[in-house]
Order: C-alpha cells, then structure tokens, then sequence
C-alpha cells in the first residue's frame, strides 16, 4: 500500500535530485507527512480528545456524535475511517491493547482520554450512520493517547512517526544520486487550458 510519505512523489524527487544533502532529504519526507490528513492524524485525533474532555467528558460523547453526524455542524470525528481498509483496520485493535498496556505499565489505567477513546469507538460501532460509512477506528485513534502517556510532547508527533520512514527516504535519495545516469529532475508539465483567451480591460475587470 503506497501512502503520501512513502509514494516517490515528484516534488521530493525533483527536490534530491539538485544533490542536496540526506537532512533535506528526510525533512522534505516528514513535510510530506505533516498535517491532519496523514502524519499529523493522531494529534487531531488527540486534541479532538482533549476538547470533549474539556466540555464535559464521557457524559458529552453522545452529543458530541450527534453533532458529528450533522454535516451543518462543522464537526469532526478524527481517527475513523481509512482509505484503503473498508472494515476494521486491524492495527487499530493492536494499539488499542498496546495503549492499554502503555497506561497500566505506567499506572494510568485510569486515563480520562482513553475512557473516552473507548467508548467513542463503542457508539461508532452500534449506530449504524458510522457502521454504513465503514467509519471504523484507525490506527491513529489510540496512538495519540499512548505518545501522550509516555511523554512526547504532541507537536512531535509527525516526527516520531517519520523516525520508521527515514531508512526508506535515504536508501531511496541515495540510490537515485549514485546512479550513473542521475541527472537533475525536470518535471514537464501538458498544459491542458484554453490555447486563447482575450484579456479584459483593468477598468472592467
């Protein structure tokens, strides 16, 4: 399965291809990777967390998911749902346990976060709105909980995921600059627009 940090995209190859240096190499891959959208999932996910705990807790999670089933509201639910697993994703239940075992390890069973984790995905699979939509926990779902318990500040979430990946990125940036036949990336673009359009006077515009 390719992914936005994995797949050779053409910005970063055009980017090693100038012969810049592997830090640039791996910073690029982890630009790649930051965001809501990939990388940066889980830590939506958490301070998705942590604003229904601040409004209220386990008692405001059933609002919460009836706002999230408003598409009026603006609400959304982060770590469910997965572009290529239609069911369950099943890293999602090995992190769930691992988190488990994270916070009992460090004597925070108790953990107000992972309570309403729990019973978020507890809703999400009874109520047939999400089970229609495939919207099944992913792997990010839990992650930020257990980042959290074990001391990683939040912001550095994108980079202790990132830290699996930068073997990758080098061997791949190391490759492609000791080819004999490397040369620099010139990516041509087929313009598809209208050959002609008449341009209007600055007064009218």
């Amino acid at each position: 399965m390719q992914t936005t940090s994995k797949t050779p995209l053409r910005p970063l190859l055009a980017l090693w291809s100038s012969g810049t240096s592997p830090y640039a190499a791996v910073a690029s891959g982890i630009a790649c990777l930051w965001g809501p959208a990939h990388g940066g999932a889980n830590q939506a996910c958490l301070e998705m967390l942590e604003k229904i705990h601040e409004d209220g807790g386990v008692k405001k999670v059933g609002e919460f998911m009836e706002k999230v089933k408003d598409k009026d509201s603006g609400v959304r639910l982060m770590g469910f749902g997965h572009r290529v697993y239609k069911n369950f994703d099943p890293r999602a239940k090995i992190m769930q346990e691992t988190c488990r075992q994270v916070l009992a390890e460090l004597g925070l069973e108790n953990d107000p976060l992972f309570k309403l984790a729990l019973e978020l995905e507890k809703i999400a699979l009874e109520d047939s709105y999400f089970v229609e939509r495939k919207l099944y926990p992913n792997v990010d779902f839990y992650s930020g909980i257990t980042l959290r318990a074990l001391g990683v500040p939040k912001e550095m979430f994108t980079c202790i995921f990132a830290l699996a990946r930068t073997i990758g990125w080098i061997s791949q940036w190391k490759e492609m600059i000791t080819d004999s036949e490397y040369k620099i990336g010139r990516p041509r673009q087929s313009f598809v627009g209208s050959v002609k359009r008449d341009v209007q006077p600055l007064k009218i515009r």
